[in-house]
């Protein structure tokens, strides 16, 4: 097993995260593993992004936008 040192962790983080430990029942150290793994595993994936539109006239003005908007609803 590998050690982390946490150095300066602020005191009212350290506090809620000996609650936390508590109402799991759990260690500090173990409930810190348990945050970290969580954080870890929760991987999201990257998605791909189409390619930005290239407007004919320029980028379109707030009024044009809402303008738009309003046309569609009706």
């Amino acid at each position: 097993m590998s050690t982390l040192v946490i150095k300066n962790m602020p005191e009212p983080l350290h506090h809620k995260l000996r609650e936390q430990a508590a109402r799991n029942h759990r260690s500090v150290t173990k409930e810190a593993i348990t945050i970290i793994e969580s954080g870890v595993a929760a991987k999201r994936p990257k998605r791909d992004l189409p390619p930005p539109l290239k407007l004919k006239g320029g980028p379109l003005t707030i009024e044009e936008i809402e303008a738009a908007i309003a046309d569609g609803q009706e």
